[in-house]
């Protein structure tokens, strides 16, 4: 199982390992590191678009995995703690986005901390105002793919803005809009990686999209 352990997984290990020696509270409710899920995440879509070419390529992974932990935590899944019935998923939603945006910060990469800090605002939204989550992962995507091509020196040319806030805050339901941005935002890498990532976004599609 080691040798095919997605990155998203591994990280995931590192964070249950991070939480339980910060907060005695949060470390009774994780999961068995037995019973965490081998998963795709976006740390493994960031690491097949800029690999090593990323400086502290680890911080990205834990930067992207807590903030998505916080995403599902609020959306009312998650990969990292037991099942809750007292709201405790809100206030560790908020506690995963602190601890991801943290760990960005923490590279000094003002670019990535907007970017992300713009993300989790356009996730709370769709999930507000209950809409197809495939949007938000659609979100998530488009904003991995920039903050890779940015990284690995393919984005220098990339524009100030990715589109995605005037098609959800905009409450576009026609989806040819956000297939536009997200193909603008593969089209910053070379043609014969492209179907790679694609696979990746569709693997993470699969098991977010999927289970009840």
């Amino acid at each position: 199982m080691n040798a095919t352990r997605t990155i998203a997984a591994s990280t995931l290990r590192e964070m249950r390992r991070e939480i339980a020696a910060d907060s005695i509270l949060f470390g009774e409710q994780l999961l068995a590191e037995t019973g965490l899920k081998e998963t795709a995440g976006f740390s493994d879509l960031f690491m097949a678009t800029c690999g090593d070419s990323a400086d502290s390529p680890g911080r990205y992974q834990l930067g992207l995995e807590y903030i998505f932990e916080g995403f599902l935590l609020h959306f009312g899944r998650n990969r990292l703690l037991k099942p809750d019935e007292n709201n405790f998923y809100l206030l560790a939603g908020d506690y995963m986005y602190a601890r991801g945006i943290s760990a960005i910060a923490g590279l000094e990469d003002l670019v990535c901390v907007r970017e992300l800090a713009e993300l989790i605002q356009l996730c709370s939204f769709i999930h507000g105002e209950k809409r197809d989550p495939a949007l938000a992962l659609s979100a998530w995507a488009v904003t991995t793919l920039r903050l890779a091509a940015r990284s690995s020196g393919f984005g220098h040319e990339a524009p100030a803005s990715s589109g995605l806030s005037e098609i959800i805050w905009g409450g576009d339901s026609d989806a040819s809009g956000l297939d536009a941005v997200y193909e603008k935002s593969l089209a910053a890498f070379p043609e014969e990686k492209r179907a790679e990532l694609r696979q990746r976004c569709s693997d993470i599609n699969a098991n977010f999209l999927t289970e009840a």
